[in-house]
């Protein structure tokens, strides 16, 4: 039971800091990019497909999107992000035609490759666009162009500073001078030390005090068996239903046993009970119509 006890709470302790640990990943384009959704990938693994699919220059302007601060939680309702929301549901009407979604991205994506392949593939040109000074450039150089917009990281109001960084994003897109274009959009968490979500795991502190409590109690069972042994006595310490067993098998299956024999004399009593006969079903037949039966 103990050892039970502390696999769940391992496993659940595994589970909460794999889940601090991740951060989503978007993507879309208006060209045909064959990248499928999944529910988890590693950093490595997701660089390395998103490269495979730039590596064939498939838009004329590239805008690598950094949000910091945000997890999965911050992207599930609409109203936060609405304009990414329409981008990825397939009813854009920007002309989105694919389109990658990953809540869950564990470690650090490294978007440098991205640039660079781009920049030797592609022969873009890099143009950076802070989104915590709110000025966008009046007009968007030449493609092919790679757009690096940084978006600031949310504060307390984080439905609201969310909205406006995904105004700004909107914004960004309507510069564009042409409808040829491809999003890479990532997030990081605010720090291993930061928690961005409202619930607190304190699942390993748990663990430990498990792990003390159980020790103790082991250590003060070996002690008193050897103080038994001494005294050619086996003590067992504890509560009363732990030194006897007072409920074993034989006497559930003879109660249950037992309930069904009641039971069923039970019904066979009620039915005995319920019979109606009448005091005169008994009595001899007297008088005049007696004699006419005998005859």
């Amino acid at each position: 039971m103990r050892l039970l006890r502390l696999s769940a709470l391992a496993l659940a302790a595994g589970s909460a800091h794999g889940y601090l640990d991740t951060s989503p990943f978007f993507m879309f384009s208006t060209s045909e990019l064959l990248n499928p959704d999944s529910q988890l990938q590693s950093a490595s693994n997701l660089v390395s497909n998103v490269a495979v699919s730039l590596s064939t220059c498939p838009s004329d302007y590239y805008i690598l999107v950094t949000q910091s601060g945000v997890s999965s939680h911050d992207y599930e309702s609409i109203k936060n992000t609405p304009v990414l929301a329409q981008a990825l549901s397939g009813h854009s009407a920007r002309g989105i035609r694919s389109s990658m979604v990953v809540p869950d991205v564990t470690g650090s994506i490294d978007s440098s490759s991205w640039t660079d392949l781009l920049r030797s593939k592609c022969g873009v040109q890099v143009t950076e666009i802070d989104g915590s000074k709110g000025a966008i450039p009046a007009t968007i150089p030449s493609a092919p162009r790679l757009l690096k917009v940084t978006l600031p990281k949310p504060s307390s109001q984080r439905q609201t500073d969310l909205a406006h960084n995904d105004a700004f994003f909107a914004s960004v897109l309507d510069m564009l001078p042409t409808q040829s274009y491809t999003v890479l959009y990532t997030t990081t968490r605010a720090g291993a030390v930061e928690v961005v979500e409202s619930v607190e795991y304190d699942v390993e502190s748990q663990l430990q005090e498990s792990l003390h409590i159980d020790l103790k109690r082991d250590l003060g069972l070996v002690v008193r068996a050897g103080n038994g042994t001494k005294n050619n006595q086996t003590m067992i310490d504890g509560p009363l239903f732990d030194k006897y067993q007072f409920f074993t098998p034989g006497i559930f299956m003879g109660l249950l046993v037992s309930f069904l024999l009641f039971s069923i004399l039970y019904v066979g009593v009620s039915a005995l009970a319920s019979l109606q006969v009448t005091y005169a079903a008994f009595d001899k037949e007297m008088g005049q119509l007696a004699a006419k039966k005998q005859q």
